[in-house]
């Protein structure tokens, strides 16, 4: 028997049945027959479509919209003739000679970057090709790597003992260890930082000039490739890797005690007595004394930060520390006292502070800062806890004073002696703080 398709003679050779082909699906778990996919104009959902959806009946009805044509509407013909008509190639099934394991599925999908089905004894798996990166050669680049670090690691131990004297500086200024080493590692990150970065400008200018010539023929650069960043990111990583021991040795030059916190003293009738890690000259004590006096009437009816201060007192009668004499000719000693409410409100801690600018026992040209605290009210453990902070935000304004110029100075020194004045309590001195700085 024949079959007359659009004009051609088809010879009819056998029948399938329906029910028997949907009951041997394709490796992919769908049906061997075409598939239709809606138009744009029939891909529209009717309302009772959309009220169905609304409702979550039936989701997984609207979530794949093709549909697979039924075996009454299919001819089985020669590929050759489906070609000739316009037919396109949409699957190919492939039977391997041998057992398959998924090592041909696995070359295929790489050959030609497609989605493969393998059908094998474990079950039906998908093979899908995807970029990846592989990094290869990491051995090679081991011992290059540890002469780096060890040249970066001379380089920065040697730079740390050549400037002894400039750490011996930043600790006379109020730095603690911590921040002294913290110093070298900025450093050390902004000099990989600036390496990288001209590393990176000099490869691009070599490969420009380079490309055009033998020694670089066959040569493709990559500039956005991974393994360039992945390049920067390593040298940054030495050299922050190398700077960690060099760091370390400058803490130790700031401050070679044993014990590296610092701790409050023992509490004394309710009183704790600290002598601050700050020195200055005779002729600094107008400045620094003005400004800290301002500080403090700065944080007056405050209700944030860290302490609040109510009455802030200025005085000229100090008790000397035991064993400082007092220079001849020198400014009387100045303090301040004010009361203190410490953060958090909420616990009613208060305490009355007194800082006292009196003679140091390091050099008969200094004066040190002793700070007494007096708790008034609040919970003493708590009160002492809390002191530290108190302590530590007092001794960043001590640097940030440092930091004064010559006109800054003499603005503190005349609020000092503008108070002393409203107060009655003018130095025999007069005048002679301020004229340091003119």
């Amino acid at each position: 028997s024949s079959l007359d398709l659009w004009g051609m003679k088809l010879r009819i050779i056998g029948i399938f049945s329906e029910k028997l082909l949907q009951q041997y699906p394709d490796l992919d778990g769908e049906i061997l027959t075409p598939v239709i996919f809606p138009t744009e104009t029939t891909m529209e959902m009717s309302d009772v479509e959309k009220d169905a959806l609304e409702s979550g009946e039936d989701v997984r009805n609207f979530q794949g919209r093709y549909h697979h044509l039924t075996g009454e509407n299919i001819l089985i013909i020669p590929a050759a003739t489906l070609m000739e008509l316009g037919g396109t190639l949409q699957g190919v099934a492939l039977k391997p000679p041998e057992v398959n394991d998924g090592s041909q599925a696995r070359l295929l999908s790489d050959r030609f970057g497609l989605a493969l089905f393998s059908g094998e004894q474990e079950g039906v798996f998908l093979y899908n090709a995807s970029d990846t990166v592989n990094y290869s050669g990491m051995p090679n680049i081991v011992i290059p790597l540890l002469i780096s670090i060890l040249i970066v690691l001379n380089t920065m131990i040697s730079s740390v003992f050549e400037r002894k004297r400039e750490i011996a500086v930043y600790t006379s200024v109020g730095l603690a260890p911590s921040h002294v080493s913290f110093l070298f590692i900025a450093e050390a990150l902004a000099f990989a930082v600036l390496s990288v970065v001209l590393g990176y400008l000099l490869a691009q200018t070599s490969a420009g000039f380079l490309a055009g010539t033998k020694l670089w023929s066959g040569i493709t650069v990559n500039y956005s490739s991974t393994a360039g960043v992945a390049a920067m990111v390593l040298v940054m990583g030495v050299v922050l890797l190398s700077v960690i021991y060099p760091s370390r040795v400058a803490a130790n030059i700031a401050i070679p005690d044993v014990n590296r916190s610092w701790n409050l003293p023992e509490t004394v009738n309710d009183s704790i007595t600290v002598t601050l890690p700050f020195l200055m000259r005779y002729r600094e004590h107008a400045s620094i004394c003005g400004f800290l006096y301002a500080y403090f009437l700065g944080h007056q009816d405050v209700s944030h930060g860290v302490f609040s201060t109510g009455g802030v007192e200025i005085d000229e009668e100090c008790s000397f520390q035991p064993g400082t004499v007092k220079l001849p000719g020198a400014a009387d000693c100045v303090h301040l006292q004010a009361q203190v409410w410490l953060a958090p409100f909420d616990f009613g801690i208060m305490q009355m502070v007194n800082l006292q600018f009196c003679p140091a026992k390091e050099g008969r040209d200094f004066l040190e800062i002793t700070v007494t605290m007096t708790r008034i009210s609040g919970e003493l453990t708590l009160w002492r806890r809390i002191n530290k902070a108190f302590l530590h935000v007092l001794r960043k304004q001590l640097l940030i004073w440092r930091s004064l110029d010559d006109e800054g100075h003499r603005e503190y020194a005349e609020i000092l002696e503008k108070a002393l004045e409203a107060r009655g309590l003018m130095t025999r001195n007069k005048g002679a703080a301020t004229d340091v700085y003119a």
